[in-house]
């Protein structure tokens, strides 16, 4: 049985990838259902590599996006259990990667937007007993702050259902979907520069909104559930990782570490990961009392982690640098 409560002392343990254009912003893993092995979906330029973790073996290349890709990530529709990735570039493209039927696109969209802004994020949201959606970011004026939205499209279709208007004043900068058992709803989180807003997707209506006592951007962040209640937490650029009670609306915890984080991940109900800016280090967090307990260094940097379980090495962390993706583990 895994003690949750030792602190993880990471240990690197090997190359998984190295990647002669480097600078990838972003990569998902996911398990296939087909053959129930690990597979890393990473970047180069426009085209999306996908590589075996098991085997250390690239397995095939998509070759959709014309442009290149902003971002990537992975999604299950638990009604049927397909899987799929969804690409966004920066010519304004969603492609849906169909992962269960061969990697075929699903869905591609143009979402005609402004030339030259790109699309911050993008996510699917697969509901129960209803229909399945594509929700994505956007900018529709060549003035930066006059004009933002989060764009509603229909999963099965591609057609355009509506969107919900953003401030003026603020940005979406990444997009989270939380499922509310308590009254069966499903919700989108926009994080924006200087607070977070949680709007219904069936309804033009607000649920809540958080905000920071000093102004800051939210990008990255991540939904927890601990004793039977559900958590959001965000980094920050003004030196906060907050955790916010989603169902009574307010905040839960605020731990104060004087860094700028770029990306951050859940490794159990006891500790945060998360990048320093300065994409030299990574950092692993105590939630209870709110300090830094350890670190982790790599000469090629950091740029993105994820966590994930490994067959071999068991509970392992995923960490792409400038040129590489390493495997550690505890």
């Amino acid at each position: 049985m895994i003690n949750k409560k030792k602190n993880p002392n990471f240990k690197f343990k090997l190359d998984i990838i190295s990647n002669s254009l480097g600078l990838w912003k972003n990569f998902e893993v996911f398990k296939s259902y087909k053959d129930n092995k690990e597979y890393i979906a990473f970047l180069k330029q426009n085209i999306i590599e996908i590589f075996s973790i098991l085997n250390n073996k690239k397995i095939l290349s998509l070759k959709e996006n014309k442009n290149t890709i902003n971002t990537i990530r992975y999604f299950i529709n638990n009604k049927n259990y397909n899987q799929y990735l969804i690409s966004s570039d920066f010519g304004r493209i969603i492609i849906i990667w169909d992962i269960t039927n061969n990697y075929n696109v699903k869905q591609k969209i143009d979402m005609q937007l402004i030339p030259d802004f790109m699309i911050y994020s993008c996510l699917l949201i697969f509901t129960h007993n209803k229909d399945d959606y594509i929700i994505s970011t956007a900018i529709n004026s060549e003035e930066e702050y006059d004009e933002s939205s989060t764009k509603i499209y229909l999963f099965n279709s591609g057609n355009y259902l509506r969107e919900i208007k953003i401030s003026n004043i603020l940005m979406v900068y990444y997009l989270l979907s939380w499922y509310n058992k308590n009254n069966d709803n499903y919700y989108i989180i926009q994080n924006c520069n200087s607070k977070i807003l949680i709007n219904n997707l069936f309804e033009e209506k607000l649920y809540c909104e958080f905000v920071d006592k000093i102004e800051s951007y939210f990008y990255k962040g991540f939904i927890y559930n601990k004793d039977n209640n559900d958590y959001l937490c965000c980094c920050s650029t003004n030196g906060y990782i907050n955790i916010w009670d989603l169902y009574n609306k307010k905040i839960f915890k605020v731990i104060y570490l004087n860094r700028y984080f770029t990306d951050i991940i859940h490794w159990n109900d006891n500790y945060i990961i998360a990048i320093v800016n300065t994409g030299k280090n990574c950092e692993i967090v105590d939630i209870d009392n709110k300090k830094i307990i350890s670190n982790i260094e790599s000469e090629d940097g950091f740029k993105c982690i994820k966590k994930i379980y490994h067959p071999i090495y068991r509970e392992s962390l995923l960490v792409a640098g400038k040129n590489t993706i390493k495997l550690w583990c505890i």
